[in-house]
This record gives C-alpha cells, sequence and structure tokens, in this order.
C-alpha cells in the first residue's frame, strides 16, 4: 500500500513538470509614465502630446509595445489609434519620436517609435507641426472643431506588451486648451 502510494505521488510530481503545470511564467515589464496634451486652439502647429516614462521594471523595447490613445468626441462618439513599432504612419517616420534616456538619437536627435529602449526618462513626443503626425497618434479628427479634443477632454493612452499581450500600462489624462 505504502509503495503504491509513493508510485502515485512521484507520477504525480513527473507528470507535472512535463505537462507544463511547474513551469514558472515570465512577468510582463512594468511601466510608469506622465503624459500631457495640450491642443492651442489659437496655433493648432503648436499643439502636442508628451509622455514622460517615471520608472520601469527594465529597459523596454519599443519595437516590443503597442501604444493605443482613445477619447470620445463631445458626442461620445469614440476616436481610437493604435500604433505599431516601425509602421512609418508620417512618412518615413514612426510617431511618436522618442528623446533621452534609452534613445539612440537620429534625425533631429530622435527616434522612431520601434528603434528605441524605454528607460526612466525616456520621453516620447507628437507636434501638430509634424505634418500629419497628431492625426496619426490622436485619429484625424482630434482638432475639428466642433467635435475635436477641447479643454478637459479625457485621453485614455495604453502601452501593451506585444510579447504577453498584456497591458503594462494605463492612463487617463485630460486635454488642455
Amino acid at each position: 500500500m505504502l509503495m503504491l502510494t509513493v508510485t502515485l505521488i512521484l507520477a504525480a510530481i513527473i507528470s507535472g513538470f512535463t505537462g507544463g503545470i511547474a513551469k514558472t511564467q515570465t512577468k510582463p515589464p512594468q511601466l510608469v509614465f506622465e503624459s500631457s496634451m495640450v491642443n492651442d486652439t489659437y496655433n493648432p502647429s503648436s499643439s502636442f502630446l508628451d509622455i514622460r516614462v517615471i520608472s520601469v521594471s527594465e529597459g523596454i523595447a519599443s519595437r516590443d509595445l503597442k501604444l493605443i490613445t482613445e477619447w470620445k468626441n463631445q458626442s461620445r462618439q469614440p476616436n481610437r489609434c493604435t500604433i505599431t513599432p516601425n509602421s512609418h504612419n508620417v512618412g518615413s517616420k514612426t510617431y511618436p519620436l522618442g528623446y533621452g534616456s534609452g534613445v539612440q538619437t537620429g534625425v533631429d536627435g530622435a527616434s522612431d517609435f520601434g528603434n528605441f529602449t524605454l528607460l526612466a526618462g525616456t520621453r516620447m513626443n507628437v507636434n501638430a507641426s509634424d505634418g500629419d503626425a497628431m492625426d496619426e497618434v490622436l485619429t484625424h479628427y482630434w482638432n475639428q472643431s466642433p467635435g475635436g479634443i477641447t479643454e478637459g477632454t479625457p485621453i485614455r493612452i495604453q502601452f501593451v506588451h506585444i510579447p504577453s499581450g498584456a497591458i503594462i500600462a494605463d492612463k487617463e489624462i485630460t486635454a488642455e486648451v
């Protein structure tokens, strides 16, 4: 009876290891950021979206991330953009551009989304003066009158870690005018 019990316990342990029950799953990286969006209605080319990385659990390659922005207009119609790495959303560039820590500078001291690593101090920026960049990050309707982003419009920003499929950062900011 004792031998049968020991055999069953050993069989369960071996089955667990070979069946994947005992596998350790790696956690997706963690990201904390701050952001601001200003829609300058008097000088629209001065409008911008700025994202500042406060901390990360480890350096995160932007090629492993998707950036999702979402907001609703005054009629409560949703506007959503998904930015994938190196998708060349404006000409030969992928916005938002990265600056600072973790960024090997390219043209104008910036690198395309997908070509830099997020570290504490990394900044990502989109300016309306960069052609259609704001359109590609916030939709073509962000600056429409009426119905665009106005004072107090909530904008949700999410970072999705592509290898794990996990949302690693999710924040709602309020637009300034």
